[in-house]
């Protein structure tokens, strides 16, 4: 039977090609994804060998239990080693060299100029690592390229690619930002990172202890950096030099530091992966429809040669093995091809990339893991949507042979229709239930229901299509004469065929729809919250925190009534770490109508609390005990924050400098006095900020918005992109089924031509079919889509979303757009049954 299944493929590829090359399309997302995140994670453990490796232990803070835990790798952390503890590292046995490592906070800024002065973005893009210099290239992982270290105070390196992209040379004056103001530096020596300066981006700087403890304002170090003797096993170093530390702290070699920094990276990047197969499914998920048709269009016209294999011999069981096989070789090909086309297009990422981040990849191969994934989807989800013609096909009796070739689609859709009808009515009770039954996490009921609501629209698609295929027919006869009256009965006599051909495209529409209503109301929900808002500027930091003293800067321009600033860090309740939010509720109120009980006013010497520690039971009246890195407190629960997704507590500023010391300001409301000119202030206020404090931000509320639509207007186009597949794979539906219906109709083709049917009316009535299946998909899909994007927008109702917004726009657009799709997908099959021979046709058996 397989020899038969491969010369079935080999003398008939064309009817399969469409069909492979839907699974190619589905599969190369996955070769894509897999390759990328390889080749990132290949790029950054280069990096962390580099920074790790060639030293032979560290000794930091014990990441168990800490609160940097899953935490920025490249962030500073906060000093845990006296000088007394690398003294009594260094003595210990088998230690060369022990010295200890300060990473100070702050952002390396291009020369003050014309342009740049007051340019908040100045600092922006990569990190700017800022390290004390050693002077030993095995501590500090760069060799001196030019110039010499930093020797004195006031002194700077850095990396050889940094100082002339950033406009520096040696002897000239660095300025860094950082919380507390901008401090210069003269540049004495440029370095090179390992042996090729790979930092992926990143700005490399070196200064010495005094400096760097100063930027970090912290007298002691963050870790420790050590090499071993000759001869001495880095192993056993470690075991003896972890008697000796503090508490919270350890000592690991530096290769397994590395292969720890990557194998977190990787879980990271896990993530992406994740994200890209689903999005491989779904398009494999529309390509099933394709697969489907069109081995159930290749079973009706094989119908006679089944029936004779079945008179001399061959049993059912050998016939469906006999399709699946054949599904196999074109899953196989399929998805050779497709890992093909995925690799070429990561590539083509990655040089994308590479152009706006710099060289952050590594060797850009291709991962086994990539090759697995792509030929189990692949081959699963073709011979899945083959199996039921090949069951189809297995049921043929041995009399077929004696009889004419039969269409398809004859069969009864009853158990289609009762099972797509149960399918819908379970889906719209079960996202009712989420709505309106008042239940916990309602979008998880809204989601449930409307994937099964729309496989229940799927089945009941022919429902729907055929009757309004019939009832276009006049409309489709007075437009297009006797073309479209016929376009309508082709689709009227195969239902379960058209209906999945339109399917498929509802699919692809319906997800499109649905992203854009849910992100159109997310623009609403943004504009209605800065409108909300009595602020008339806003400041925040484009790296990090506002600093303190830019707050106060803000608060002493002329104009300025008051600056409410929020603050977001992180404390433990119950053994739990939680945000705890922290805002004067005067000002507070005064800049925003914040969604709570009572008012935030009545905040003051109380906490807020919202719905998880409310959950947990918590309630008005009761304690709740914070322990934050300053110290611990037991506060009276005053008042509930009622919106999901901020911040868990709310307290006083007061409160705050007990938990934190200094709360991390991520924004500041500023409201000006009446008759301020909104653009002069801001002015001013950029002009006062440029000095010491360039990388916080003042915006007003419209722009922001604009950037916030940005910023969503990107990643509905990202994600439309990814969705552009599989409308793709629908469009090569459309254009297969009615490429394997010419085949099928061969004969009736041939006899209309034969009474006078002109070639540019077969066009015309093959166009007007693909325009009618288009259309009904691209209209279902929209209709399923905006509905069910709202009841998402409705069920996320806590987490801000107050009314749904339809993207009327875009669904013009799409309906424009189905149309062209339709004529597109139709140029093909019409080409081929315009030019078909009259008499041969004509002859054409069944």
């Amino acid at each position: 039977m397989f020899k038969i299944a491969l010369k079935s493929v080999r003398h008939n590829p064309k009817r399969l090609i469409l069909t492979a090359i839907a699974v190619a399309l589905g599969v190369s997302l996955v070769a894509a994804s897999h390759t990328l995140t390889n080749a990132l994670s290949a790029g950054f453990s280069n990096l962390f060998s580099d920074i790790y490796a060639a030293t032979d232990v560290i000794v930091e803070e014990d990441p168990e239990g800490s609160e940097s835990e899953g935490g920025d790798p490249f962030a500073a952390t906060q000093g845990v080693f006296v000088p007394e503890d690398v003294d009594a590292i260094a003595a210990v046995e088998g230690v060369d060299v022990a010295i200890g490592g300060i990473q100070a906070p702050g952002a390396v800024l291009p020369p003050a100029t014309d342009d740049s002065a007051g340019d908040p973005f100045s600092g922006g893009g990569p990190p700017s690592q800022l390290f004390n210099w050693s002077g030993i290239p095995e501590i500090d992982q760069s060799t001196l390229v030019d110039g010499r270290g930093p020797e004195s105070d006031g002194e700077l390196a850095l990396d050889l690619d940094s100082a002339p992209r950033l406009g520096y040379d040696i002897g000239d004056t660095v300025r860094i930002a950082t919380e507390d103001g901008v401090t210069e530096f003269e540049l004495v020596g440029t370095v090179r990172f390992g042996e090729t300066n790979s930092l992926q981006g990143a700005t490399l700087g070196f200064m010495t202890d005094a400096d760097a403890q100063q930027l970090a304002d912290d007298p002691n170090y963050q870790q420790v950096s050590v090499l071993v003797t000759d001869g001495s096993d880095a192993d056993a170093v470690v075991d003896r030099v972890s008697e000796v530390l503090p508490d919270g702290t350890r000592a690991i070699t530096g290769e397994d530091k590395a292969a720890e920094e990557t194998e977190s990276l990787d879980e990271v990047l896990g993530y992406i992966d994740v994200f890209a197969i689903a999005f491989a499914l779904i398009s494999l998920f529309v390509g099933a429809y394709i697969i489907v048709n069109t081995f159930r269009i290749i079973v009706t016209q094989r119908t006679r040669e089944f029936g004779l294999m079945r008179a001399i011999g061959v049993t059912g069981r050998q016939v469906r093995t006999m399709i699946l096989l054949e599904a196999l070789v074109v899953a196989v090909l399929a998805s050779t091809i497709g890992i093909v086309v995925g690799y070429l297009l990561a590539l083509a990422a990655a040089g994308m990339v590479s152009l706006f981040a710099g060289d952050i990849f590594g060797p850009m191969t291709l991962p086994l893991e990539a090759v697995g994934w792509a030929y189990l989807l692949g081959t699963l989800v073709t011979l899945v949507s083959a199996l039921l013609p090949a069951i189809t096909a297995s049921r043929i009796s041995p009399m077929e042979a004696l009889r004419e070739s039969a269409t398809g689609g004859k069969k009864p859709l009853k158990v289609r229709n009762i099972v797509g009808a149960a399918l819908a009515l379970v889906g719209v009770i079960t996202i009712t239930t989420g709505l309106y039954a008042g239940l916990e996490r309602p979008y998880i009921y809204v989601g449930a229901g409307a994937v099964m609501l729309v496989l229940g629209t799927t089945l009941l698609a022919a429902q729907v299509l055929v009757p309004m295929a019939y009832g276009l027919r006049h409309l489709l006869t007075r437009t297009f004469g006797v073309d479209g009256k016929l376009a309508a009965n082709n689709i009227r006599r195969e239902p379960r065929r058209s209906a999945n051909t339109a399917a498929a495209l509802m699919i692809g529409v319906m997800l499109l729809a649905l992203v854009a209503t849910f992100t159109e109301s997310l623009k609403t929900v943004f504009t209605e919250q800065f409108a909300q808002s009595e602020a008339d500027l806003f400041a925040f930091s484009t790296q990090g925190a506002i600093p303190n003293g830019a707050v106060d800067v803000l608060a002493e321009v002329d104009g300025v009534e008051a600056v409410s600033s929020l603050g977001i860090d992180s404390a433990l309740i119950d053994g739990e770490s939680r945000t705890v939010a922290s805002t004067d509720p005067e000002t507070a109120e005064m800049a925003f109508a914040y969604d709570t009980e009572p008012e935030l006013a009545e905040l003051s010497g109380g906490a807020f609390v919202d719905s998880v520690l409310q959950d947990l039971g918590y309630e008005v009246g009761d304690d709740i005990t914070v322990e934050g890195p300053e110290g611990s407190l037991t506060l009276e629960v005053t008042g509930l924050y009622l919106t999901e997704g901020d911040a868990n507590l709310w307290v006083d500023e007061a409160a705050a400098a007990d938990l934190f010391g200094e709360p991390t300001i991520v924004q500041s409301s500023i409201m000006l006095e009446d008759g301020v000119d909104v653009d002069e202030a801001q002015t001013a206020m950029v002009d006062v900020l440029a000095e010491d404090y360039p990388l916080t931000m003042v915006e007003q509320p419209g722009a922001l918005v604009q950037f916030a639509n940005q910023i969503i207007d990107l990643m509905l186009g990202i994600i439309s992109a990814l969705l552009a597949s599989a409308l793709v794979i629908a469009i090569l539906g459309v254009a297969n089924t009615l490429l394997l219906s010419v085949t099928e109709r061969t004969r009736e083709i041939g006899l209309l031509r034969a009474v006078g049917l002109k070639r540019s009316s077969v066009w015309r009535m093959v166009t007007v079919e693909s325009m009618v299946m288009a259309v009904f998909g691209t209209i279902l899909g929209m209709i399923l889509g905006v509905s069910l994007g709202s009841a998402l927008v409705l069920a996320l109702e806590d987490f801000g979303f107050d009314g749904v917004t339809i993207p009327w726009m875009w669904l013009v657009i799409y309906t424009v757009l189905a149309a062209i799709a339709g004529v597109l997908a139709a140029i093909w099959p019409a080409w081929r049954a315009s030019r078909l021979d009259i008499l041969k046709a004509i002859a054409t058996d069944g």
